[in-house]
This record gives structure tokens, C-alpha cells and sequence, in this order.
């Protein structure tokens, strides 16, 4: 009796360790998270697990307003206060935004630009009012507003032409009077991907195949400052004191952050970023000289005043995250809201 039950011990002790052998270990699963930190790092907060596409194909940005609520930036544009995410559409259900984000918005934060079915909008956030800027016929259409610095233009590039094989020009509105004027009216110059009318240094700024550039308002004589630096159509924002362009440029097929100083066209490099989950991988805040990135797993702060550089966020030991998808800063860069596949510890 006592051998029976010693050789049933040991079989059971050997189906428990050879089950211990041939499990293979359970990793959590990643879940896709709003989620908010403040800029030191601290203060991490899941605020919505989601599927943010709110009934539309299309969803590709989120922005902060000057009062701390977010956009959300897809076909439509929707918007929410932040402790608790209850969207409002605030665009007409009959406009379709275009594919690359680029929302403008104005200094005092009542007034953000966008494009939205071939025409320019405005958008009074404070009425959720939508203005109507241009008249575009029939196979021509508007994308990428940019605001001048002291907000009397918007610089905007067009397409027209067949939608497999459009033809580009670059353009802006005065919007004192809504009227439309071509950057340039010489062909010596290379399409600009992307480009801003600094009223302060009475020119054009711009990127094109070239690089980076400006035209003089003045003369229009084209200057070529920062050769081969160029965002390959993506990514143009300048800091809050209108010093700094930052962009990104790609070498050996990796993407960097870049800020180029406008006053001796100096560039420096902030660091490399990933774009692979995101078309905005790069954020400037609208009220302090702040750029917010991220690479594979982290999100970084760089101060454009100090030239430092902080990790964010990354992984530790509370969360891991694999990708962010989209982020903003707040204005004043204290806080980062982000959506990413994260795994909780």
C-alpha cells in the first residue's frame, strides 16, 4: 500500500512539473490607451481605452486647444474635455477633411484653419462656428494650411488634376480680404513641399527637393540655406517665439528631428524619430519653445531655449509602451496626451 501510494506521488509530481516545462509563459497583451503624463514624467494616467474612429474610415491626429481640451482630427474634427472623453462633432457632416493633418490655430486659441472637401475653413472653437475662405472648382483642391506669423496669411498647398497623378502648386490667402496670390510667379524654383510666410522677415520659407530655402518678398530672389534638409512633404511647424522651423529630414533611411534657427539658418539635430505608427511624430507647443517626439518606445521633450534634452516617458516599471500612435503637447508643454498599444505590468 505505502509503494502504491509513493509511486502515485511521484507521478503526480511529475505531470505537475512536466506541465510547469511544457507551458510556455503568459505575456500580457498590448491595448490600445488614451493616456496623459506630465512633461517630467510624472503623473502617468490611462484615461480611455478606446477604438478611436468614432464610426468614420478615417482617423489620424489628435491636437490640444489653448483651454486644454483635445481634438480629435479624422474625416471629421471632434472635441472633448479631457478627465472624461465625451466627443462632439464640431465640423458639418457634409465636409471631409483631407488625409494629412494640419490644423492651424490662431495665437489667442479661438481660431483654428483647416482644410476640409477641396476648400479653406476657419473654426471659431469658441462658437464651434465653420467658415468657408475659398472657392475651389471642380478637380482642385486645398491641403495643409499654415499661418503666417503675424496670422494675416495662409500658405497652402493645391492639387489639381486627376486623383492618380495630380499636379502641385504652392499658394496663399490674404486674410484680410480672402483674395488668393501664388507664392512665387517665376519657374526657377522647386515646388516648396511645405512653406510659411514670415511676415517679420518679409519672406517665404520653405522646403523643396533642394532643401531648405526662402524667397524674398522683397525682390523674390531664392536663397537655398540648408541643402538636401527636407521633410519629404510632412512635417513644418515653427516655436511659439517664431525663431525656430522644426522639421525632419531623412538619412540612411531614418528619420531625425531638426530645428533650423531663422536668424543664421543653423540647424540642429534633436533626434531620431520614429514614424512608422504615426504621420506626426513631431509636436512644437504653442506657447513655449518645447518639441515633443518619440522613437520606437519613448517620448522625449527638448527645450529649444536650454538645448536639454528628457525622456518623457518610456519603459518602466508600471507601463510598457510598444507604440505611440498619435500625441500632443498641451501649450504651455506641461502635460503630453498620447494614444498607444501599451501593456500594463
Amino acid at each position: 500500500m505505502k509503494r502504491y501510494l509513493y509511486l502515485t506521488v511521484l507521478m503526480g509530481l511529475a505531470l505537475v512539473l512536466g506541465s510547469c516545462w511544457l507551458t510556455e509563459p503568459v505575456y500580457p497583451r498590448p491595448e490600445p490607451w488614451l493616456c496623459s503624463i506630465n512633461s517630467d514624467g510624472t503623473g502617468f494616467r490611462k484615461i480611455k481605452k478606446v477604438d478611436l474612429n468614432f464610426g468614420t474610415t478615417g482617423f489620424w491626429d489628435i491636437y490640444m486647444t489653448k483651454d486644454n481640451r483635445i481634438i480629435f482630427y479624422g474625416e471629421k474634427l471632434w472635441i472633448s474635455e479631457t478627465d472624461t472623453i465625451r466627443v462632439e462633432q464640431i465640423t458639418p457632416s457634409n465636409l471631409v477633411l483631407f488625409d494629412k493633418p494640419q490644423l492651424e490655430f490662431t495665437r489667442d486659441g479661438d481660431t483654428a484653419y483647416f482644410a476640409a472637401s477641396r476648400d479653406l475653413y476657419k473654426l471659431k472653437l469658441s462658437t464651434n462656428e465653420v467658415f468657408k475662405l475659398t472657392e475651389t472648382p471642380t478637380d482642385y483642391y486645398w491641403a495643409e494650411p499654415i499661418l503666417s506669423d503675424n496670422e494675416r496669411f495662409v500658405a497652402m498647398r493645391g492639387y489639381w488634376g486627376k486623383n492618380d497623378s495630380p499636379q502641385t502648386v504652392y499658394s496663399y490667402i490674404d486674410l484680410t480680404d480672402n483674395s488668393l496670390h501664388n507664392v512665387f510667379a517665376t519657374n526657377y524654383v522647386a515646388a516648396p513641399y511645405k512653406g510659411k510666410i514670415m511676415e517679420g522677415l518679409n519672406n517665404f520659407v520653405l522646403e523643396n527637393k533642394h532643401g531648405f530655402g526662402s524667397i524674398s518678398f522683397i525682390d523674390s530672389t531664392y536663397t537655398l540655406h540648408q541643402p538636401y534638409l527636407a521633410s519629404y512633404k510632412n512635417m513644418f511647424e515653427t516655436t511659439s517665439d517664431q525663431r525656430f522651423i522644426v522639421t525632419k529630414y531623412v538619412q540612411s533611411a531614418k528619420s531625425y528631428a531638426i530645428a533650423i534657427d531663422l536668424q543664421n539658418y543653423a540647424h540642429y539635430e534633436l533626434g531620431y524619430v520614429n514614424e512608422h505608427h504615426s504621420r506626426s511624430p513631431i509636436k512644437v507647443c504653442k506657447d513655449a519653445n518645447l518639441v515633443f517626439y518619440f522613437d520606437d518606445q519613448r517620448i522625449y521633450r527638448y527645450d529649444l531655449d536650454t538645448h536639454q534634452k528628457i525622456t518623457v516617458i518610456g519603459p518602466n516599471a508600471e507601463v510598457d509602451v510598444l507604440s505611440v500612435i498619435m500625441f500632443a503637447p498641451t501649450w504651455d508643454g506641461s502635460k503630453v496626451y498620447f494614444y498607444a498599444d501599451i501593456v500594463i505590468k
